[in-house]
């Protein structure tokens, strides 16, 4: 995800919550001193943080499944040599460095931008900031993402801790889309030598793993996603 696409998705969210948190206050709240009517949480705020890691921590074994998995659907298809050579991965860079990395580097910049954007929701849900960005750090300790070069990971109470995980995020994507240059640059090379016959393989058992994992996933990421909406909709 793109600055600008997160920026939209962040506004587009914000006015939401403004929206409806705004017109139906939680339970002690000046408003509902007032008389506004107010809202009976079903669900507890730190339920919804759950949920959320609970998803982070399924879409990341997915990500991570799938590099390890295509790898493998190739090497077996061909050999590890040829794999290694068709996929630019190398065995010493964590699940097994696809396009001489670019997939991990892209990966953790995904990863970091849904964390900026969750810690965003969850403020304007009501949750505090320790609340959500100790979880949020809890999840990456769990689920490691790369980081570029010397940066590092903002604390709990970092004033702009959202920006700071942004800024990681492009960072690694730049850092990804270096990486996968160099793939590119190296493939006709890697094709050569490998054969069209193997490179075909290769590919073919690349996609079909692909689409097997996605057919597999789909469903239980569609459940812990549904358990959060649950949540966000208990609150009402």
């Amino acid at each position: 995800m793109n600055i600008a696409t997160k920026r939209t998705v962040i506004a587009t969210a914000a006015l939401a919550a403004a929206g409806l948190f705004g017109s139906l206050p939680f339970d002690g709240s000046p408003l509902a001193q007032q008389g506004v009517p107010t809202v009976h949480r079903d669900v507890a705020l730190v339920d919804i943080v759950s949920d959320e890691g609970a998803f982070d921590t399924l879409l990341y074994g997915d990500l991570t499944s799938a590099e390890t998995g295509v790898y493998g659907a190739v090497s077996t298809a061909t050999s590890p040599t040829d794999a290694d050579l068709l996929l630019g991965a190398s065995g010493t860079l964590p699940f097994d460095g696809i396009f001489d990395n670019a997939a991990n580097y892209d990966g953790s910049g995904l990863f970091l931008d849904a964390y900026a954007l969750e810690d965003e929701v969850n403020q304007m849900l009501g949750i505090t900031p320790t609340v959500s960005e100790t979880a949020i750090l809890a999840d990456i300790a769990g689920n490691p993402v790369l980081l570029s070069g010397t940066d590092t990971l903002p604390g709990v109470g970092t004033t702009g801790f959202d920006t700071d995980l942004t800024t990681l995020a492009n960072d690694d994507y730049t850092t990804g889309s270096t990486d996968f240059t160099s793939y590119l640059d190296g493939l006709s090379s890697a094709l050569t030598t490998v054969g069209s016959t193997d490179a075909s393989a290769g590919f073919t058992a690349a996609l079909t793993e692909l689409s097997t994992l996605y057919t597999a996933d789909a469903s239980a990421l569609s459940t812990d996603l549904s358990a959060i909406l649950t949540d966000l909709g208990s609150l009402f």
